[in-house]
């Protein structure tokens, strides 16, 4: 059984609603206006959580290294330094970006990836961390935010198990309370997606195991729902038609509302691991279900046989599945075909 975790306000875990984060790091383009923006619309979708990036312009040896992406129905290619640079905000706008989360109800967290990130964060009040699927054999990153003593998310994309055990290990050396794996991939190919990892998530340690969507395909985050995952992750982004790294695979702020209202729907239908009939079915069973019932005339002091009681609707007399021991035992007083049996017709 998961142990619950604390992520500000919420609490992920078992018999809790999944905590849902709209993730907008790379779709803010470091436009302030445009990440305030996108904080209200996830407010308004009914989101747990805003999801940033912060993210190490420097951290790249060649910085002629370019990235391919997709953004509104065409291929781009950018200057991955540029385009990390672009995302930049400075400290008072992150202090104003996390205040807008907290005001409209959200956790404010994001993605780090370099040392100095872990203590920003943290002065401004990040209840949580997370390093993404490159930075899972960063060392030093993961124990630094282990020393934070804050729940740490973990993107799993290239991570083997060895590696995410080690993760594990190294945080909790360090001082960290959960670590909150969200399985996590880079493919096309749906005989990779492998949605059951996340019972093995569940399975292998305490904490709540999560599911990053990767883009719009909203069959996969439901089957993530029904494999128990109790965090997901989904990208959101103002318009499709901007020039945006991960465009094409973000919601956009209605498409996450009806997203989530879908989210919700599935998380109520799928209920809990009992069988419990429902309010409708128990008093539509009176009406269907079968009672023991003459199936000809019967005389008082007469036998019951299988030739002249059976089943028959409604469930409002003896339940049939009281047929066999009744059977032998003797009318009380004349009863008519399709006569439904209660205890005063039995001698």
């Amino acid at each position: 059984m998961s142990e619950h975790v604390r992520i500000g306000e919420r609490t992920l875990g078992p018999g809790q609603p999944c905590f849902l984060a709209a993730e907008v790091g790379t779709t803010c383009l470091g436009d302030l206006d445009k990440a305030l923006r996108l904080v209200a619309a996830a407010a308004d979708a009914g989101m747990d959580a805003c999801k940033f990036q912060l993210i190490d312009p420097g951290q790249l040896s060649d910085p002629g290294v370019t990235y391919t992406y997709r953004a509104g129905g065409e291929t781009h290619v950018a200057n991955m330094k540029e385009m990390f640079e672009r995302l930049s905000f400075r400290e008072d706008q992150w202090a104003a970006i996390a205040a807008a989360c907290r005001e409209r109800g959200l956790a404010f967290y994001a993605t780090v990836d370099f040392l100095d990130g872990v203590d920003l964060l943290d002065r401004l009040g990040a209840p949580c961390h997370k390093i993404g699927a490159w930075d899972g054999t960063y060392r030093p990153l993961i124990e630094k935010i282990g020393r934070s003593g804050k729940p740490m998310f973990v993107d799993l994309g290239p991570t083997t198990l060895q590696e995410a055990e080690d993760v594990v290990a190294w945080y909790r050396a360090a001082g960290g309370s959960a670590v909150l794996f969200l399985h996590d991939f880079h493919t096309s190919e749906d005989t990779e997606y492998n949605l059951r990892a996340i019972q093995a998530l569940r399975a292998r340690w305490p904490w709540p195991a999560g599911w990053s969507a990767p883009g719009r395909d909203h069959d996969l985050d439901f089957a993530a729902l029904a494999l128990g995952a109790h965090h997901v992750e989904k990208r959101l982004i103002l318009s499709r038609s901007e020039k945006a790294f991960h465009a094409d695979e973000s919601l956009e702020p209605g498409e996450l509302r009806e997203w989530a209202a879908r989210v919700r729907h599935v998380e109520r239908a799928l209920g809990r691991a009992e069988i419990v009939p429902t309010r409708n079915d128990l008093a539509q069973s009176k009406l269907y279900y079968r009672s023991a019932c003459t199936l000809v005339a019967v005389q008082a002091g007469e036998a019951f046989t299988p030739e002249n009681l059976g089943g028959k609707r409604p469930g409002t007399g003896l339940g049939a599945a009281r047929l066999p021991e009744l059977w032998g035992r003797r009318a009380a007083r004349d009863l008519a075909p399709d006569t439904l049996i209660g205890e005063g017709d039995l001698a």
